[in-house]
């Protein structure tokens, strides 16, 4: 698997006004310099670079229309490299992103206004292949999540169901998008065989909620075409479409996350943000 879409389209209404003059996927993180110190980087960069290591090289970043500042950040041409390196600041980590910038192919899809999730991954399904894939929420990162993100593609590629999502214990999940099934093991990993999903529900079937991080074959862009805007939020979901492949016969399995060792952190709000950061400050990821 080496394909992965990161959604960065979202409108960010819980975080203004802040967000009517940057995007939250921007909002900087604590990260290890290749120096050995701290420095802060985008958490963008912290979900690029982290895909990265796991063998992703190809990325779908869909954007909201009109906003290219994160397309602006990638273009590290040769004149801007020369001018920092000549300065001496950070150029280690620069060059470091540029090199794995070279090392990928790059593309963009564009949602002209804010219809949900599932709308923004919909976007991406010309750049998407005929192979499985990654998506990833631009808002939120997974602390050590190479493991995480290696035991899912694991996980999805050994067995081909048509989803592979990741759930974590919540104390309230009426929040969150949320699955209910029973245990099997999978590729020598306990995973949830899923019977049932349902997104903010009021009577929720479990504790276990969803982070945005799936893995998908292209099966889930036929289900979100075919959805209609949920009734309850408005906007495309796309955990109904993950439901819709439930309903269609399609295998659902869920990989818990070991929350003391792989933190969900999310920046969608401005308590999430500050946990998030304070969270990458005491434990900088590489």
């Amino acid at each position: 698997m080496e394909t992965a879409v990161v959604t960065a389209a979202g409108e960010g209404s819980r975080l203004l006004p802040l967000t009517r003059g940057m995007r939250k996927e921007l909002l900087p993180l604590c990260a290890r310099s290749v120096n050995g110190g701290i420095t802060l980087k985008p958490l963008l960069n912290m979900i690029f670079e982290q895909l990265y290591s796991v063998g992703i090289r190809r990325f779908c970043f869909v954007l909201r229309k009109g906003e290219n500042t994160w397309k602006n950040y990638l273009a590290l041409n040769d004149e801007y490299m020369t001018r920092i390196k000549e300065k001496g600041k950070s150029y280690e980590d620069i060059e470091r992103l540029k090199k794995m910038i070279d090392d990928s192919e790059i593309g963009f899809a564009y949602q002209p206004t804010p219809k949900g999730f599932g709308d923004a991954v919909a976007k991406a399904e010309r750049f998407v292949k005929d192979e499985d894939f990654i998506v990833h929420a631009g808002d939120g990162y997974v602390m050590s999540g190479e493991e995480v993100l290696r035991k899912l593609i694991k996980i999805h590629s050994d067995s081909k169901p048509g989803a592979t999502l990741i759930s974590r214990e919540v104390k309230d999940a009426t929040r969150y998008g949320v699955v209910n099934g029973v245990e099997k093991e999978v590729s020598g990993d306990t995973v949830l065989d899923i019977g049932d999903i349902v997104e903010k529900s009021p009577n929720p079937p479990s504790n276990k909620a969803l982070i945005a991080v799936y893995a998908f074959n292209r099966s889930i862009f036929g289900e979100l075409h075919a959805n209609s805007p949920n009734e309850r939020t408005k906007e495309l979901e796309l955990t109904d479409g993950i439901r819709s492949l439930l309903s269609s016969g399609s295998k659902i399995y869920a990989m818990p996350l070991n929350q003391d060792s792989n933190q969900w952190l999310s920046v969608g709000s401005i308590e999430g943000y500050l946990k998030a950061f304070d969270a990458t400050r005491m434990n900088p990821p590489n």
